[in-house]
C-alpha cells in the first residue's frame, strides 16, 4: 500500500487520516509545528488596544484554533461584546474556520473563495475597505503580506495574534517520518503550510544532511496546499508536483493522490 505524509500541527491530524484511509493510502502524520496559545490575559490586552480605536468593521479569524482561542477570550470578557465591535462582519479563511465559529453558536460568517491570504484580500476588496477598520485575528508566525494588501486598498488594520508556533516538544510522529523516507517507504508527501516546510527542514538536520535530505524529498511526489507553501518549497530546493485548485486538505490530498502517476502505477 503506497504511503502519504501530511504535515499537521501538533494534536492534528485524526480527519486527515480517515481520509487517507478512505482513499485506500496508509497515512503518515507529521507534526512539524506545535501551536502554543498566548494567555488569555496577554490576547485581551491586545483586544482591548485595538478597541480603543473604535469599533471594528472586519474580523478575519485565520484558523479553526484562532477561531476557538478567540471567542473563549471573548466570553469571558463579555464587556468586550456586543458594543465595542459594532457593526461587526466575520471572514473565516476557509470552511473548517468556519465550522468552528458555527460550533460557538456563531453563524452569518462570510468565507472567500480561495482559501488563502490572498483570497481574503480579494474578497474584502470587494466590500469597499475605505476607512474600514480590519482586525487579522492570526499567528505570530504569519507574514505581513495580507495586511499590506489590505491597507492598500485603503482598511485600517490591527493585528492580535493568539499563539506563537514553535517546533514540536514531541518528535515521535517526525521519527517515524524520517524513518520512513529513508527506507523509501513515502510515496507523496503534503505540505500543509509555509512554517511546516521550513520546520521540516530545521528538524531533519540532527537525522540527515541538508543535501541528503533534498534528495530523499525529490524522489516522491510532493504537493503545496497554496502559492504562499510553494515558493517556501521552491526556496529549500523541491519544487512541488502540484497546488491544488482550492487551498484546503481535502482537495489537496484528493488531487495529489489522484495523480495518473498513481493511478497507473
Amino acid at each position: 500500500m503506497n504511503t502519504v505524509a501530511v504535515t499537521r500541527p501538533s494534536g492534528s491530524g485524526e480527519d486527515t487520516i480517515r481520509l487517507v484511509k478512505e482513499m485506500g493510502w496508509n497515512p503518515l502524520i507529521v507534526h512539524t509545528v506545535e501551536l502554543k496559545a498566548r494567555e488569555e490575559s496577554e490576547i485581551f490586552t491586545e483586544l482591548s488596544r485595538v478597541l480603543t480605536g473604535g469599533p471594528v468593521d472586519w474580523l478575519v479569524l485565520m484558523s479553526p484554533n484562532g477561531a476557538n482561542l478567540l471567542f473563549n477570550v471573548l466570553k469571558s470578557h463579555g464587556n468586550l461584546l456586543p458594543s465595542a465591535l459594532g457593526d461587526l462582519h466575520l471572514l473565516a479563511v476557509g470552511p473548517r474556520t468556519k465550522d468552528a465559529l458555527a460550533r460557538q453558536g456563531i453563524s452569518g460568517v462570510h468565507v472567500p473563495d480561495n482559501f488563502s491570504s490572498m483570497g481574503i484580500a480579494d474578497f474584502l476588496t470587494t466590500q469597499g475597505l475605505g476607512g474600514k477598520r480590519v482586525l487579522l485575528a492570526r499567528s505570530s508566525s504569519a507574514d505581513n503580506s495580507l495586511a499590506r494588501e489590505l491597507v492598500k486598498n485603503g482598511a485600517l488594520v490591527d493585528t492580535v495574534n493568539l499563539y506563537d508556533p514553535v517546533i514540536p516538544s514531541d518528535t515521535t510522529s517526525f521519527q517515524r517520518f524520517i524513518d520512513a523516507i529513508g527506507r523509501a517507504e513515502i510515496q507523496a508527501m503534503l505540505f500543509t503550510s509555509s512554517l511546516s516546510a521550513s520546520n521540516l527542514f530545521l528538524m531533519s538536520k540532527n537525522y540527515v544532511s541538508p543535501d541528503e535530505f533534498v534528495s530523499l524529498l525529490r524522489e516522491i511526489r510532493i504537493g503545496a496546499i497554496g502559492p504562499v507553501t510553494a515558493r517556501k518549497l521552491s526556496q529549500l530546493g523541491i519544487p512541488p508536483t502540484m497546488i491544488p485548485g482550492t487551498f484546503i486538505i481535502d482537495d489537496a490530498l484528493k488531487e495529489l493522490l489522484g495523480l495518473r502517476h498513481f493511478r497507473d502505477a
